[in-house]
């Protein structure tokens, strides 16, 4: 048997356990008093006679059919006026429903907070959990970055908290400065558009970009405060001379230019005399133009352009003003002399031997070196396809060249085999015309003369 003062300890006890589950539940739940009805802020409307008007201010007391004792005031007739905690709203007329804490603006609506300034053609506040909506021609500026949504439907929270949620729908454009309200932004098209805090801002659904530098889209896209955006669902970026795609990329900004592109995943750069194929594609962005493409990743890269195929471990573009300087492929590097690229053309690592009249280089590192002379063209250098003057294989060298020595002889190519540390071809007028060699040993085949003995 249990005595009286036994009991009572442990009733005071569980009494006790009670009050501290309570007191932890509510430490938890900043917001269970809102859970359970009770408005954050008060919310006052009245309305006031505008100035140089001649209308009369009104406010009418309307009993809510189907609720006893339940009213609805309905304001006009001048300037309404709702507050609650920070936030003001004006508008042409109002319904105030105070039992439930909600309130209806209608007309030239405005809102304003401590962050945000709202223009719509109606808003509706829900006192008891904080909550804004805003319908028709809505436009919402944040003050302290000035991003910006636009749309038919616009809601949030109106106490600011880390994380908080803007979101748009309908079809809205977001503008996103990228270093500040002066800054040039990016305008985003999108089926939903979000703002989460001052931090970071989304985009998902057939989403479009522009800017002066870039172009894009994609299914979805997030964009951080500072200056970093990643782009989803196979994304396309295009900008001066390129074109990036993959399963994602990075768009990254450095004192509101463009630096930085970078493509992951089945990732593909196109230019105007060049394509890039590889795991991850990253271009290095200056005053606009392309200066530096790197393709890297578990597989092979492989790159192509005008007659040339080259594939590696990773692979290296160099460019000049947008027209291309150099390429370097290292890590089991492999040039190839195909026919002429041709934008669009799939890329797939060509298999030495299977031509025998084909123009072959290995090894551990391939450089090419172009030029966009013009020559005889009559066509400004910017115009000119750029030309190979000369290819260098370093280590573990390897090449096969044919070609026409004297075509008065014979129309039939030499071959040219070479094994060496160090072999480089040099090229006359986009043509293999030498090829030197250090350390190195070969077979060199003169064809016969036409109608002659082989």
């Amino acid at each position: 048997m249990m005595n009286g003062s036994r009991a009572t300890v442990l009733s005071t006890r569980r009494s006790f356990l009670r009050v501290v589950g309570l007191s932890i539940l509510m430490a938890l739940c900043p917001n269970s008093s809102n859970a359970q009805g009770a408005p954050s802020c008060q919310l006052r409307v009245t309305v006031m006679a505008e100035a140089g008007s001649d209308a009369e201010p009104r406010s009418n007391m309307l009993a809510i059919p189907g609720a006893e004792g339940r009213y609805a005031m309905h304001l006009g007739g001048g300037l309404v006026i709702g507050r609650c905690g920070d936030a003001t709203m004006t508008g042409d007329s109002a319904v105030h429903l105070e039992h439930l804490a909600e309130a209806l603006m209608v007309g030239s609506v405005r809102y304003r907070d401590t962050t945000r300034v709202l223009d719509a053609e109606r808003v509706t506040y829900y006192a008891v959990v904080d909550r804004v909506v805003a319908e028709g021609d809505v436009r919402l500026e944040r003050l302290e970055t000035g991003a910006t949504l636009e749309g038919p439907r616009v809601e949030f929270l109106r106490t600011p908290f880390r994380g908080s949620r803007t979101v748009a729908t309908g079809r809205p454009h977001m503008t996103l400065p990228t270093g500040g309200p002066a800054s040039e932004p990016f305008l985003v098209d999108s089926d939903v558009a979000e703002f989460q805090g001052e931090e970071r801002a989304f985009a998902r659904g057939n989403v479009e970009i522009h800017r002066s530098d870039l172009d894009a889209t994609a299914d979805s896209v997030r964009f951080d405060s500072s200056g970093l955006g990643v782009l989803y669902g196979r994304p396309v970026i295009r900008g001066e001379g390129f074109e990036l795609t993959g399963d994602s990329v990075l768009v990254g900004f450095a004192e509101d230019e463009l630096r930085e592109v970078r493509a992951f995943g089945d990732a593909t750069a196109t230019g105007q005399d060049f394509e890039l194929q590889s795991d991850i594609v990253t271009a290095e962005i200056i005053g606009g133009e392309v200066e530096r493409l790197w393709a890297f990743g578990d597989g092979r890269s492989i790159a192509a352009s005008g007659t040339f195929q080259l594939a590696g471990d990773s692979i290296e573009f160099s460019l000049t003003a947008g027209r291309l300087d150099s390429i370097a492929s290292v890590g089991q590097a492999a040039s190839v002399e195909t026919a002429p690229y041709v934008d669009g053309t799939p890329l797939v690592e060509a298999d030495r031997g299977l031509e025998p009249g084909s123009n072959w280089l290995t090894g551990d590192t391939i450089r090419a070196f172009f030029t966009t002379a013009p020559g005889d063209s009559l066509l400004p250098p910017s115009e000119v396809a750029p030309t190979p003057e000369r290819l260098t294989a370093l280590g573990n060298a390897r090449s096969f060249y044919a070609s026409v020595r004297d075509s008065t002889r014979s129309e039939a190519p030499s071959r040219n085999y070479l094994l060496g540390n160090w072999i480089e071809v040099m090229f006359r007028e986009g043509e293999p015309a030498e090829v030197i060699a250090r350390d190195a040993i070969g077979i060199y085949l003169e064809p016969a003369a036409e109608g002659g003995d082989r």
